[in-house]
């Protein structure tokens, strides 16, 4: 049976919805068809697997079982929303000792159990996993994330063992020595020969850092150095680059493409091969929308993935599987924000590295040296980091020219209309390169889309303001002539190359040309990317958005619009993302009140990752 009959399901009416009732009973069915005899499910049970599931739909790749961890979960999970829309914790009469107890105690066709020091989780058996150390269950999860925890732990601890010099199809990569040979001295810092040497020896390396610390110039060292090793073989390197998302893969190529120099990649466009299905990983591991496993070999010697902050954990297994014996670089900052679904993988990886004598450490490399120009960003950024409202002030305090607070959005309001209103007429004047010049200076970055001080609420301001000062009646089609876009879909194309295709989150703006309105996209430059309005499928008013759309874009100036009331989708990693997005100068809208909070609040993504890892090295 599901659950006993006296199971009161509406007692968690409000607190759990019909996919985690799914998730929960489509895994008792599975349990019950692994073994003759019926299958009791208790009251705690099966509150226990409906808080799993919940677990999960948060984006949770397990639940603690330590009873301190888990009894916070229940006050993060279990709750409902009031009249004002607020999540109210209504799990006073939970006990969570017995759901843990319930959940350890369960049939093993429902709940099975596999040591974390484990080198294999078959992804077939009991749908639920009790991760166990010393035999105590210290972890649960479903199967396929303990599954593909285990092997990107089994990936990363192959890497770091006997160096080796072997790329795909068993074809050598250039020695570190080999590569140095080709940079400039005055660059080759101790942690650039770190990160070459573990580039070329490491079938795994991970390369991190914040913002401005030189991740895409090691890249580029690397590529460049190897474009050199390869005219002197006479014999091309094969190379994919990718990201989670297609913008953030576009970026990446721009951002290296700068570092090239005058004529970019193109450079070296017969020493370095650059497989055609780069952009998302999803399209490097030709994963379609109507299904979730890649069957790819990727026949490269290099595997270069950037924000793996944002990567989902099953797409990383996928992903290290299907490189194969390609050498896999994984290019991040832990401390922005996580993944939108399942784990936080990078920072799993960085922080079980991080452990005093793990082997892991051989395979990463840290660059905490800051090559931007603007100090005071850099200082704001570390304060936030450090989650200190004290360390927030005093970088406040000493740079009042480039970090502005303002307590509410009354004293930016007039210069967001007066960009808006000079974006318009530049605009109407067909002048494409002003329009998007002044569109990649100023960007308003919310942390909530509803609400006082939101995407939404910024948006109803500005178009207010502009239909006011309206001088045409005329509207041309979805988006008047001035209206800045976001594209909310990656474009599909297979006659564009990937710095040309739309992908979701890009930037643009509808300007006026001879034949009628185009929308013109960030960057600029003498070729911006430019589409007829009625190609563009879909695509909303850019006059704000959320931080979590801007990952990977940066502007000159920044107002971080934060909630009008404490908001607990409000993080410091949130924050530190949008903070970093700015190049000259950080306007932070909101109260002490609602900033101390997001300072206070740190994204809590469970896994068993990081524990698995070090169990696996001390074992």
């Amino acid at each position: 049976m599901l659950r006993n009959d006296h199971f009161d399901v509406d007692e968690l009416g409000e607190v759990f919805d019909e996919t985690d009732r799914l998730l929960a009973d489509a895994s008792i069915r599975l349990a019950m068809r692994l073994g003759p005899g019926g299958l009791t499910v208790s009251d705690d049970l099966y509150r226990a697997l409906l808080l799993l599931a919940k677990a999960v739909r948060h984006n949770h790749a397990a639940v603690d079982l330590d009873l301190a961890v888990f009894e916070r979960l229940l006050e993060e999970l279990w709750t409902t929303r009031d009249d004002d829309g607020q999540f109210v914790f209504v799990g006073d009469h939970v006990d969570a000792r017995a759901l843990i107890d319930a959940l350890t105690s369960a049939d093993p066709r429902l709940v099975g159990r596999e040591a974390l020091e484990a080198e294999s989780v078959d992804p077939g058996g009991p749908p639920i996993v009790l991760s166990t150390a010393d035999g105590a269950g210290r972890y649960v999860t479903i199967r396929r994330y303990a599954a593909a925890e285990c092997a990107i732990a089994n990936r990363l601890l192959a890497s770091v063992g006997e160096p080796t010099v072997v790329g795909a199809d068993q074809v050598p990569l250039p020695a570190a020595a080999e590569l140095e040979r080709f940079c400039d001295p005055e660059r080759l810092s101790p942690q650039l020969s770190d990160f070459l040497d573990r580039a070329v020896t490491r079938s795994v390396s991970v390369l991190t850092g914040g913002p401005g610390t030189g991740k895409t110039t090691a890249i580029a060292t690397l590529l460049r150095s190897m474009g050199m090793v390869a005219r002197e073989r006479g014999r091309p390197f094969r190379v994919a680059i990718c990201a989670p998302t297609a913008k953030a893969a576009v970026r990446m190529r721009e951002a290296l493409d700068h570092a090239f120099g005058d004529k970019g990649m193109a450079e070296f466009a017969v020493e370095l091969l650059i497989d055609p299905n780069s952009g998302s990983v999803h399209r490097l591991l030709e994963i379609r929308p109507d299904a979730s496993v890649s069957r790819v070999e990727l026949h490269c010697d290099l595997v270069i993935v950037d924000e793996v902050s944002m990567l989902e954990m099953t797409l990383l297994d996928q992903l290290l599987r299907c490189a194969g014996e390609s050498h896999v670089i994984l290019v991040g900052d832990p401390d922005q924000l996580v993944s939108v679904e399942v784990g936080a993988v990078l920072r799993d990886i960085v922080e079980a590295g991080s452990e005093a004598g793990s082997p892991l450490e051989s395979i990463v490399t840290r660059l905490v040296t800051s090559h931007r120009s603007n100090e005071a960003i850099v200082q704001l950024a570390r304060a936030i980091n450090a989650g200190s409202m004290d360390e927030v002030s005093a970088a406040l305090a000493a740079h009042p020219d480039e970090l502005v607070r303002s307590a509410t959005p009354a004293e930016q309001l007039g210069s967001v209309l007066a960009s808006a209103k000079e974006v318009r007429a530049l605009a109407e004047a067909g002048d494409v390169a002003g329009a998007l010049d002044l569109l990649g200076h100023q960007v308003v970055l919310c942390g909530n889309r509803e609400g006082d001080w939101s995407v939404a609420w910024w948006r109803a301001k500005v178009e207010e303001a502009l239909a006011r000062t309206a001088t045409s009646t005329e509207h041309s089609g979805r988006f008047a002539v001035g209206t800045p876009l976001m594209v909310l879909k990656n474009e599909q194309s297979a006659t564009k190359e990937l710095a040309e295709r739309l992908s979701n989150g890009d930037v643009g703006v509808v300007c006026q040309t001879e034949s009628g309105p185009e929308a013109y996209f960030l960057p600029g430059g003498d070729h911006p990317r430019h589409r007829p309005l009625r190609v563009i499928d879909e695509a909303t008013p850019a006059w704000s958005f959320t931080i979590h759309k801007s990952q990977g874009s940066e502007y000159e100036r920044v107002i971080v619009s934060l909630p009008a009331t404490r908001n607990r989708i409000l993080t410091k990693e949130l924050l530190y993302t949008a903070v970093t997005r700015a190049k000259r100068e950080v306007v932070i809208v909101g109260s002490d009140e609602v900033l101390a909070a997001a300072l206070d609040t740190t994204v809590q993504r469970v896994s068993s990752l990081t524990e698995r890892l070090v169990e696996r090295t001390e074992g």
